[in-house]
């Protein structure tokens, strides 16, 4: 955007007048004598080919200039987050080795903007030179036979010379041109990204709400494949269902799928096969926004924006302060934040750099709270809070999933212990499914993991 914007600052529309004056040029020329104009004219013709192939090579050397600068941004950038990690495991110097090798490249690709911008300055001096000398010579020879006036050929030489510095102008300017479209393509490339997860055009579909004597919130999922890479599927023709209430949690080792589940559910992806429905309706056609209103997600990290306390809770959403107190006070969460200096009005630095990883999640269980949502997700969630925090959690929990479907992941599981159902995954696939009794019973993939635990605690 800085180089666009620079197309603009340094004067790069006068062109137009560069243009104008140059053609001014000419036709006085070739008014006053033609032999000489035509000399002169025809001079123009290597210049501008030499102009046009160094704008060229220099427009492709800044496109690269532009994208090894962005590398180099994103290493320095990457650094300094992971400056904790850097300094532990002593990377100081191999990181600096590896951010000097990409500099090095960035510095090579400028010298080659440079080169090239500077050969089109070169260029036109030398050919102005040489257009003076040809019209000296030229232009002498006319004096000696007759047909040319002294005046008239001290008038070409400063014709001569007026010719080439719109030219010198506009070799400038189209440095400052090119690089502005080198900008321009690179934010066409950012703008014309296409979104791929969009919402249907035409009639969308609603949820529809549950009722004191009719629950909702059934989910289905119906033969779903799913890669992040086209040709590597996390998921394997899934094929498992919901019913409205009941909670479930998965289970298996890493990669075999559990948090990809959680990702189409919330159609942060879109499945490469299959279907979802919530209540009997495809969530591909419900409004993004209409779907994730009805699911409450907290994740293993609770993310904290810069701001105070009950903003981060509300997220933007027009609850009052009473509505945000009561979702606190449900999910035991008030206490600690009327421990806060200011309270709910406590102000967050980015991040929230001033809460412990515990306290972060504490708030995160209140702004699901809050939005009193039909499902709910909880993907690790307790997995940072200290025994005596989890116990008054899982307190508040049982409240918060009462009359609500529930999807829990838990690697710890004797968390899971009493939910209604328990799905094990392996590489993508249901492998197992039944009660914690019933998958001891039956001394599969579950018991097989769940005494490694219980081995690992002894």
């Amino acid at each position: 955007m800085e180089a666009l914007g620079d197309v603009f600052s340094t004067g790069a529309i006068g062109i137009v007048s560069d243009l104008f004056s140059l053609i001014t040029v000419i036709v006085m020329m070739f008014l006053l004598q033609w032999q000489l104009a035509l000399l002169l004219t025809v001079m123009l013709l290597p210049v501008t080919a030499l102009m046009v192939f160094f704008q060229q090579r220099y427009r492709k050397a800044n496109y690269r200039a532009r994208e090894e600068l962005s590398k180099l941004n994103s290493m320095l950038q990457e650094n300094v987050v992971g400056i904790n990690v850097v300094q532990l495991f002593r990377r100081e110097r191999f990181n600096s080795e590896v951010f000097r090798a990409t500099n090095q490249k960035y510095i090579k690709e400028v010298d080659k903007t440079i080169f090239h911008d500077s050969a089109i300055s070169a260029t036109l001096e030398w050919i102005s030179l040489g257009a003076t000398a040809g019209v000296l010579y030229a232009g002498s020879l006319l004096v000696l036979r007759g047909p040319l006036d002294l005046g008239q050929l001290a008038a070409f030489i400063l014709f001569a010379q007026r010719l080439f510095e719109p030219l010198r102008q506009l070799a400038e300017k189209f440095t400052s041109i090119q690089a502005g479209l080198t900008a321009v393509e690179r934010i066409s490339d950012l703008l014309n990204e296409p979104v791929e997860i969009q919402d249907r055009l035409g009639t969308l579909a609603t949820l529809p709400q549950s009722t004191s004597g009719h629950q909702r919130g059934s989910i289905q999922f119906e033969d779903v494949w799913f890669g992040y890479k086209p040709s590597e599927f996390v998921l394997k023709g899934l094929n498992f269902s919901i019913a409205p209430g009941e909670k479930i949690a998965l289970v298996g080792p890493t990669g075999a799928g559990k948090s990809s589940i959680i990702r189409l559910l919330c159609r942060l992806y879109e499945p490469s096969r299959g279907r979802i429905l919530i209540d009997g309706v495809d969530i591909r056609d419900l409004p993004q926004q209409e779907l994730r209103r009805h699911i409450g997600v907290i994740l293993q990290d609770g993310f904290l924006f810069a701001g105070d306390v009950k903003s981060n809770i509300a997220l933007g959403e027009s609850y009052d302060f009473e509505q945000i107190r009561a979702a606190s006070e449900q999910t035991n969460v008030a206490g600690f934040i009327e421990q806060l200096p200011d309270g709910y009005n406590t102000e967050l630095r980015q991040r929230g750099a001033n809460l412990s990883g515990g306290q972060k999640q504490l708030l995160a269980f209140a702004r699901v709270a809050v939005r009193n949502p039909q499902l709910l997700v909880l993907d690790e969630a307790t997995s940072n809070l200290d025994v005596g925090t989890e116990a008054d959690i899982q307190i508040a929990l049982e409240q918060l999933l009462e009359q609500r479907t529930a999807i829990i992941i838990a690697h710890r599981l004797s968390t899971i212990r009493n939910v209604d159902r328990i799905l094990v995954l392996r590489q993508g696939q249901l492998v197992e499914s039944g009660s914690h009794a019933a998958l001891l019973a039956a001394n599969g993939l579950y018991a097989s993991l769940y005494k490694l635990q219980l081995l690992g605690v002894a």
